[in-house]
């Protein structure tokens, strides 16, 4: 490595007193990056391997922005066509230098690098499959979108690549830290420029929300289509099914019926969520729930011409007391199952239905004798017993099974009729706890609601339509109704069916 090019990689440097306003940092970082930019890539691998290497002589948190293209150059250098060199397999020193950069990088600086910042997590990826272990590439990328974004709200072409390989991998508790966050913005194609002095000035300021520094200018994402936003909520609800999170799943499935639709017509994602809502709202005991109000009409009549089977399987359900009618239901429609990837889903609203079922005798009775619950659901006594014991030991039910004195009866099941006993009980600190944290999060989501009203305020089109309804007689002026972000790509009007 030269010194010329050792100088140049060092002259940015984020705590310089000259650099404390934002404005002469983001000047400075913008004037960085441009700079880096033109270097030329054989300037790059000068140096390599040796003392004077440029990826050891630079810090990864301190000079991230330097790190990031020399990083990035170093692996596009090496990188084969149909091998991968051991330096980048898993294990390898450039491998390990990658991991250990997206862990660490200084997020202020990566939102200037938006382009090599999304270059090294694909890169993470391209390795990972090419040496026969995707997983491996989900906890790197994992912490480079929450070392860029803490809330991960903003949502990137990253956020779906992401979900699809935790899927493919079935890592789903991995990929649980994102799908928690509330995706709150969606990437548009020019930032909102705001005055000097006000919250939203430069990207390194302490801005409220992560949609002010990744758009589609900054270079942290490719531009995103519709598609793409409900692919990532159906398999997101695939991840927490997996995690036996149902009222999650359902919930995240309920954001692509929303989805507006172009021309009255629905989609086969809408219609695969459509399918799995149905049957998660059998798990969390809501058959008779309805879909959203806010979903097109339209769309949803032709979904549910062509999930029939499913409406008619919900409908089973409903009939608790009557078991015979839900197995024959779910005999009749194997073959749908099957087909549509949904068996293991309808296995569980079988079994849904007879904790159901289990649960309703606790209202009713102290103590019952398992043989006679086996009698009304079918199988031995001693399989409805193991079956009992599965469902305590999940927390399904708070009962426990003894032995009772008559010979005659055998196995009992008796219900915890106080709340503070049993394997479910709570103690007073745990609801306390419990509740706290539900506040937390419906305090963050305010924020963000109130941030996104504030930027909204902000956008040529709300002023525009703001003048257009205050040139009308009697109108003052109202806040306009907003569609999806001028990101998103639909291909068409999505909103000609709502007009």
């Amino acid at each position: 490595m030269s010194a010329d090019l050792l100088t140049t990689l060092l002259q940015f440097q984020p705590d310089a007193p000259e650099l404390k306003q934002r404005r002469d940092y983001d000047h400075a970082a913008r004037a960085f990056v441009s700079q880096l930019s033109n270097i030329a890539a054989t300037h790059w691998a000068k140096g390599a391997d040796t003392a004077q290497d440029v990826l050891s002589v630079l810090n990864p948190t301190a000079n991230s922005i330097a790190y990031a293209f020399a990083l990035r150059h170093r692996i596009t250098a090496i990188a084969g066509k149909n091998n991968v060199p051991d330096a980048l397999k898993p294990g390898g020193e450039l491998w390990n230098k990658l991991v250990a950069f997206l862990e660490s990088f200084d997020p202020v600086q990566m939102r200037y690098a938006g382009q090599e910042w999304k270059k090294l997590v694909e890169f993470t990826e391209q390795i990972a499959r090419a040496s026969g272990s995707p997983s491996l590439a989900v906890a790197p990328i994992r912490s480079a979108m929450i070392q860029l974004d803490p809330t991960t709200g903003s949502f990137t072409s990253t956020h779906l690549s992401f979900i699809r390989l935790c899927m493919e991998t079935r890592s789903y508790a991995a990929a649980e830290p994102i799908l928690d966050n509330y995706i709150h913005s969606l990437p548009s194609k020019i930032p909102i420029q705001v005055r000097e002095g006000l919250e939203y000035s430069v990207p390194c300021s302490d801005v409220a929300s992560s949609a002010e520094y990744i758009h589609l200018v900054s270079g942290h994402s490719d531009k995103v289509t519709l598609a793409d936003v409900q692919e990532y909520y159906v398999l997101g609800a695939m991840a927490y099914t997996g995690l036996r999170q149902f009222k999650k799943a359902q919930q995240f499935l309920e954001h692509v019926l929303v989805a507006p639709t172009s021309g009255n017509t629905a989609n086969g994602l809408m219609l695969e969520a459509y399918k799995k809502w149905t049957l998660l709202n059998c798990l969390v005991n809501e058959t008779d729930k309805v879909v959203p109000r806010t979903t097109n009409s339209q769309a949803i009549k032709q979904v549910k011409l062509a999930a029939k089977a499913y409406e008619a399987l919900a409908e089973a359900h409903a009939q608790l007391g009557d078991l015979t009618k839900l197995r024959a239901q779910i005999k009749t429609g194997a073959d749908v199952w099957a087909e549509d990837g949904n068996a293991g889903l309808v296995k569980e609203v079988l079994d849904s239905q007879m904790r159901t079922y289990v649960s309703r005798l606790s209202r009713t009775f102290s103590a019952i004798p398992v043989s006679h619950m086996a009698n009304n659901v079918g199988g031995s006594a001693e399989e409805a017993a193991q079956y009992l014991e599965t469902l305590i030991a999940e927390g399904y039910l708070n009962a426990r099974l003894e032995q009772s004195d008559k010979s005659n009866v055998g196995v009992v099941l008796r219900f915890y009729l106080d709340p503070t006993q049993g394997p479910l009980a709570k103690t007073e600190k745990q609801q306390q706890q419990a509740l706290f944290e539900q506040t937390l999060r419906t305090n963050m989501l305010a924020e963000q609601v109130k941030d996104a009203d504030y930027r909204l305020l902000l956008t040529k089109e709300f002023i525009d339509n703001l003048k257009k309804h205050n040139k009308r007689p009697g109108q003052s002026g109202e806040a306009m109704d907003t569609a999806w972000d001028d990101g998103i790509d639909a291909e068409e009007d999505i909103m000609t069916d709502l007009q």
